[in-house]
């Protein structure tokens, strides 16, 4: 009776597994073609980690009324967003996404969330003060910001970035790329010098390509591996892409390196 229970269970978790996979799928490409949302420009494989921790975070909650991993996902993904240059209204709508694919593709009844809704909100609320964004008094990520809370934001995100530059040598002032995302890569190559392996940083990035500063001698038209993003926690899972430099910008300390990848990083890049 016991070997038959173990076995039952087993095949409910491989079932819930399977579930959170064809959803985090889903919920990936999604995301990808999130045009207005900053969290597009990451790989389709790294935000399939990020839907299905969401998944399972949400499922715990609703099925077993554990709304722990679901607090901690969202602060700990709110802390690391506002230090890597994405801006409230990007993580607000990676979260109304998550939702709604979970509503759409599998099945999740929109009353389910009233519970979990309210913690995402009431975490956000926690971290007011303790983030470098401006988080309002009752915040609702549901409806998002007001025009009034939009316009304040935008306001103190470019007093900011002028303050940033001001503080910047002059060699050191970036003109290139529509955003400051900060995400940690590390990249591999053999240069005429030799070797090399480097973890560092991008200064900003695009769907096709980023661009990182470094001090190694990096010549247009090398071959690159890069991994992006790059986490060096435990048990990490990191992708390698084939990647090319294409641009070199001298500075008075280090060189802007603008390198376009040779491969997709779309859904297709998970079937390789």
């Amino acid at each position: 009776m016991a070997f038959q229970e173990e076995q039952e269970t087993t095949k409910a978790q491989a079932r819930q597994t399977e579930r959170r996979d064809r959803y985090a799928a889903a919920a990936g490409e999604r995301l990808r073609g999130a045009a207005e949302c900053q969290f597009s420009l990451l790989p389709y494989d790294e935000l399939v980690r990020v839907a299905g921790t969401w998944y399972e975070a949400c499922a715990e909650a609703m099925l077993r009324g554990n709304y722990a991993s679901i607090d901690q996902l969202i602060r700990e993904q709110t802390r690391v967003a506002a230090e890597e240059g994405f801006e409230l209204d990007d993580l607000m709508q990676l979260l109304r996404l998550c939702r709604q694919v979970a509503i759409e593709k599998d099945g999740w009844a929109e009353d389910q969330f009233s519970d979990v809704d309210a913690v995402i909100d009431d975490a956000l609320g926690a971290l007011r003060g303790r983030v470098a964004w401006d988080i309002p008094e009752g915040l609702n990520y549901l409806t998002g910001l007001s025009k009034a809370d939009r316009d304040r934001a935008l306001h103190e995100k470019e007093q900011r970035e002028a303050a940033r530059k001001a503080a910047e040598p002059r060699g050191e002032r970036r003109t290139h790329g529509r955003n400051k995302l900060r995400l940690p890569i590390r990249v591999r190559g053999v240069l005429e010098s030799g070797p090399v392996d480097e973890i560092t940083r991008t200064d900003n990035v695009a769907k096709g390509g980023l661009y990182f500063l470094s001090d190694q001698p990096y010549f247009k038209g090398v071959s690159l591996q890069v991994m992006y993003p790059y986490w060096s926690t435990p048990g990490a899972i990191n992708h390698e892409y084939r990647a090319q430099v294409v641009r070199l910008d001298e500075r008075e300390k280090r060189k802007g390196v603008a390198i376009k990848f040779l491969e997709s990083l779309g859904a297709k890049a998970s079937l390789r």
